[in-house]
């Protein structure tokens, strides 16, 4: 039975063979094969699993690139569908950037899906808040609330949509958040417009507040916010518009014309000489000063102080010798870091240490240990008979790589040493610094430089100072200079001179500066401070290359200097642009008379210098301290103390001092 039963059971499995081919019984009756060495395999064809999608390929990268540029949303479509791997998140985040640009905001999946797959990427912030503002201004509060988190909030514009979505929502609670911003000195988007007439409405913002914001606004010239705020009051209880009009491009006439003003007139007509009186101050201080002192007799005490603050500022801005009474007459003494650095710097130039000293104990403690400051505390103590007082801060400010640091180890008997090279990172170090920078090094290898500047920076913060070295090593080989220099700042002492500052288009530099009659040490040192020797480089007025020339710039040191058939594109090409920055330089250097003089040319214009000089020189140091302009003055001093790194780089025994150069300011005529 056991026999028939296997038996049996085998012809019944295999039967459909059998039907077709009925020899094979015969060889099956004499003895019983177990089934499952008879079974035949299942031909039903198995459940193909697809071939893992290729990583994306720098050609697709690209092509996505480009199509995202031309508004070719058909192409970048189709390869963000099918992009996978090391930076697939470019493709798909252009994808749905393109998107939303052309108005769709409805894309909760999309979005949701992208933020899962890449919640590390750099772009993942970016696509969020375009995706946010987009739906706040569709008032599409349920989905934006949805999506809203509290690291948002950092965005204004999207704070605002969220507060408009509170409102909405028929709460208030963030009225207290809302009159603080407002209160602030931040700007304001577009997004906050509704919220602050919501504030306005609800007697959140009163009156007085939007008084002092509109005399925020006027001391800083900003006519257009000042507008702005005005718009909040009620007809016929703000400023005239006309009469601010007048007040801003004719203020001497506007102050002819305005009626006797005392501490019982309405505040706009306050508020408008007030602005009148600052204007006028920004073209002549002294007719500012003068007609102040008669009609501020029956302000009241704080407007009267205001009016000379302002003046103050104006006259240490335009360097005339008389601001420091000015600043006198203001009482009390206002506490804004601004006031009190501009007070300092004007005594610098009149000699007052007592008032110098007295200033400097006013002003905040992290900004007064900052090294300008404590520099210029050693003088005064030294011109006080403090002696042992001021050597003990020169010799703490000494110890500061800066142009104040290099003037202290001078004036201590010393010359800038650069440290020795330091060790290199091990291999391993440079290994894993290596893994984490794959993603903006091949950004950068492809030409993909701001999406390569981006990842750079999300990284950095996380490197170690080792890893900042092989970082800052890796840039430096492939000629990413910016970068290079960027991670060296961030390395441990001794850090990397070679690195810091770096030497390339030598053969270009050394050529056009011999042309010029420049220091070579001096490009270079420009050429660092402007551009880290980042050939593309773009500011936000539109300058460009290594040397940061303004188009009509270029044009016109083209023309001067017969470069033959130059196109606007060249200027990011090192040759030419270093070849036209330098004639540029040399042109400032022999109208204005000094490689200093010419170097505060070189960024705030030349006709502005040769306003600042006019009224003399005097101590080189308090001159460059009371450069009006902070970009300017910063701009100077770091270009001051690259040139004398840069000479300590070339030769081996400097040609030039910090103190040489600037007694070759102080003989400049």
């Amino acid at each position: 039975m056991a026999v028939l039963s296997c038996l049996s059971h085998e012809v019944f499995v295999l039967s459909g063979f059998l039907i077709r081919f009925p020899f094979l019984l015969l060889g099956l009756v004499p003895w019983c094969i177990p089934a499952a060495e008879l079974a035949v395999p299942d031909d039903t064809p198995a459940t193909v699993q697809p071939a893992p999608a290729p990583p994306l390929t720098d050609e697709e990268l690209l092509r996505a690139q480009r199509a995202f540029q031309q508004h070719d949303q058909a192409t970048l479509e189709s390869i963000a569908a099918r992009a996978r791997g090391q930076l697939s998140d470019y493709p798909r985040y252009w994808a749905l950037e393109g998107r939303l640009t052309q108005g769709n905001a409805y894309l909760v999946p999309e979005m949701q899906e992208f933020f899962s797959d890449y919640p590390n990427s750099p772009l993942t912030p970016l696509l969020r808040a375009h995706w946010l503002a987009q739906l706040g201004q569709n008032q599409n509060w349920k989905t934006f609330e949805a999506q809203f988190r509290a690291e948002d909030a950092h965005h204004p514009a999207l704070q605002c949509y969220h507060w408009q979505a509170l409102f909405a929502d028929a709460q208030t609670d963030f009225f207290d958040a809302a009159v603080a911003y407002w209160r602030s000195d931040a700007s304001w988007p577009d997004s906050c417009d509704p919220v602050f007439r919501q504030l306005v409405a609800a007697h959140r913002i009163r009156a007085e507040d939007l008084w002092l914001a509109l005399r925020h606004a006027l001391s800083r010239n900003q006519v257009r916010k000042a507008r702005y705020i005005n718009s909040f009051f009620p007809p016929f209880q703000g400023l005239n518009e006309d009469d601010l009009t007048l007040a801003a491009g004719r203020p001497r006439q506007f102050l002819d014309e305005t009626p006797p003003t005392d501490a019982h007139s309405p505040r706009a007509q306050r508020e408008l000489l007030l602005y009148a009186t600052l204007r006028l101050a920004a073209h002549d201080p002294q007719a500012a000063a003068t007609w102040w002192t008669d009609a501020s007799t029956h302000l009241d005490p704080e407007d009267q102080a205001w009016g000379w603050q302002q003046i103050a500022l104006q006259g240490a801005w335009a360097l005339d010798p008389q601001s420091l009474e000015w600043f006198r007459q203001v009482t009390p003494q206002p506490t804004e870091a601004e006031w009190l650095t501009w007070k300092i710097r004007v005594a610098l130039r009149q000699q007052d240490w007592a008032t110098v000293l007295d200033t400097l104990t006013r002003l905040p403690p992290p900004l007064a240990r900052k090294p300008v400051w404590q520099y210029w505390k050693a003088h005064a103590l030294e011109e006080e008979h403090r002696s042992a007082e001021a050597l003990a801060l020169l010799d703490e400010v000494a110890q500061s790589p800066s142009y104040y640091g290099l003037l202290a180890l001078e004036e201590r008997g010393q010359e800038l040493r650069l440290p020795p090279q330091p060790a290199p990172p091990g291999p391993d170090v440079r290994k894993e610094t290596r893994a984490l920078l794959e993603r903006p090094l091949r950004l950068y290898r492809l030409g993909l430089l701001p999406e390569a500047q981006r990842e750079w920076s999300q990284i950095e913060p996380a490197l170690t100072p080792l890893q900042h070295l092989a970082a800052a090593q890796q840039a430096f080989q492939l000629g990413w200079y910016d970068r290079s220099i960027h991670s060296a700042e961030h390395t441990d002492s001794p850090r990397d001179v070679a690195l810091l500052f770096p030497y390339p288009y030598q053969s270009q530099i050394q050529a056009d500066a011999s042309r010029f009659h420049l220091s070579e040490a001096w490009v270079l040192a420009l050429i660092r401070q402007e551009s880290r020797f980042f050939s593309v480089a773009r500011s936000r007025t539109g300058a460009q290359g290594l040397m940061q020339l303004m188009p009509a710039t270029a044009r016109w040191a083209a023309r001067r200097s017969g470069l033959k058939n130059y196109r606007a594109e060249e200027a990011d090409q090192p040759d030419i642009n270093i070849l036209l920055g330098t004639y540029y330089l040399n042109h400032l250097a022999q109208l204005l008379g000094n490689p200093i003089l010419a170097t505060m040319g070189y960024n705030a214009g030349p006709l502005r210098v040769q306003i600042w000089t006019s009224a003399g020189i005097g101590d080189p140091r308090a001159f460059l301290e009371n450069i009006p302009f902070d970009e300017t003055r910063d701009y100077v001093q770091q270009i001051l103390y690259n040139q004398i790194v840069y000479e300590q780089r070339l030769h081996s025994t400097p040609s030039h001092h910090l103190h040489a150069l600037l007694d070759e300011l102080a003989g400049t005529r």
